[in-house]
């Protein structure tokens, strides 16, 4: 018990301090910040009544990591508010598939190195503009390695509407198309996944599908212990994860949302119901 409280006012305590310092991260971050950021695009001009492609990229030093849509045991994923022109809407990121962060008892999910977040725009209908239709919006992050550090980045870009004349070809076409194969797919339609829970432990079961590896990536924070090892074994046709439940989970859970990812280059999200044993 005395660790099960431990662990919840560590979390909450961890997470209440970058909080804090997200909301105070009112200037760009130093020039000399382990994150650089850039706003960028496809390279397909404006359409009206399209989607509009771009991205967040992050360039990290080496060491240094920024976080997933549910970050773990601490940290914070980035946010991104949209300056748009009139009429447009912006989408939700695309999330490409995390890596486990951290050692011993505390556990995250996020990127290192290179990471681009993409996010569609919908562009509005009979769209005219005599000039590239400017685009902008402040990214807040929180950047990690043996310390955190909040960062925010003002960044604006430049899109041409189609027809109008465009020098060269986007040198980030090949980087959008590198990042959509690591963004998680659905899963075959011969798998059958199914989840259940025993005792202290969920058990997510795949028939129909193989690998050396396994890991699972949980959508929603403090369902398992993101640090606990995640037992695989073989079952006849597939594989068997089991993943301990959280210390601070206190409702059911209908159930297990997110990523898996088989030999870390497969990527599929779920989400199962999860039944008892």
């Amino acid at each position: 018990m005395r660790r099960f409280w431990y662990r919840v006012f560590s979390s909450l305590l961890g997470r209440a301090a970058l909080l804090i310092l997200l909301a105070g991260a009112g200037a760009q971050a130093p020039h000399d910040s382990p994150a650089h950021v850039q706003l960028i695009w496809d390279g397909n001009p404006i359409r009206s009544g399209h989607k509009l492609w771009v991205g967040v990229l992050f360039q990290l030093d080496p060491g240094w990591h920024i976080y997933w849509r549910n970050p773990g045991d601490s940290g914070a994923p980035p946010k991104i508010e949209w300056k748009l022109p009139p009429n447009f809407r912006g989408g939700a990121i695309l999330w490409p598939r995390p890596i486990l962060l951290g050692t011993s008892s505390v556990r995250d999910y996020g990127y290192e190195g290179q990471v681009l977040l993409i996010t569609p725009l919908q562009t509005p209908p009979n769209l005219q503009s005599p000039a590239p239709i400017s685009i902008a919006a402040t990214v807040k992050y929180i950047v990690c390695r043996e310390i955190c550090i909040p960062g925010k980045a003002d960044l604006t870009l430049s899109v041409p509407l189609h027809g109008q004349s465009v020098t060269g070809q986007s040198p980030w076409r090949e980087l959008f198309q590198k990042t959509r194969a690591l963004l998680p797919a659905a899963p075959p339609p011969d798998w059958i996944v199914s989840a259940t829970l025993e005792g202290d432990n969920f058990v997510l079961t795949l028939r129909g599908g193989s690998a050396e590896e396994m890991r699972f990536f949980p959508l929603e924070p403090g369902v398992i212990e993101n640090a606990a090892p995640q037992t695989l074994s073989a079952v006849q046709n597939g594989l068997r994860l089991t993943l301990k439940k959280s210390d601070q989970l206190l409702k059911p859970v209908p159930a297990l949302k997110g990523v898996i990812v088989l030999d870390k280059d497969r990527a599929y999200e779920i989400a199962v119901p999860v039944k008892s044993s």
